[in-house]
């Protein structure tokens, strides 16, 4: 299945969730901060990393000949990756149930946006 995939749509698909990603929750967080809101940087990020997941997806649902929706959690995989290499190298343990949640939210939210795309 590895060989039909489209690499050039995956990889813009990883680099659009990512700025995706870090733009939303930099947006967010400088919103919460004003507000005056506690736990402001973690809430933004984790919206910010759901947001980078589903746009990952689609721009990779969209770009993808055939299977859309492994285009699409194969994309939003690659910014889980970027997310937990991140987060190792900032001095996180980085837990392994944690990464696997991340994974599968990940694989669902990827894969639904790219069958979303293609409809």
């Amino acid at each position: 299945m590895l060989t039909t995939v489209r690499w050039g749509a995956v990889l813009l698909a990883l680099g659009v969730g990512v700025l995706v990603l870090a733009g939303s929750a930099l947006i967010l967080w400088l919103a919460l901060s004003l507000v005056g809101v506690d736990g402001a940087a973690g809430a933004a990020t984790t919206f910010g990393t759901l947001l980078g997941f589903a746009a990952a997806g689609w721009i990779a649902g969209r770009r993808a000949a055939v299977s859309h929706v492994f285009h699409g959690g194969i994309a939003a995989l690659g910014v889980a990756l970027a997310v937990t290499v991140t987060a190792v190298l900032g001095g996180s343990p980085a837990p392994t149930p944690q990464v696997l949640l991340l994974a599968f939210f990940a694989l669902v939210i990827g894969g639904l946006t790219a069958w979303l795309a293609r409809r």
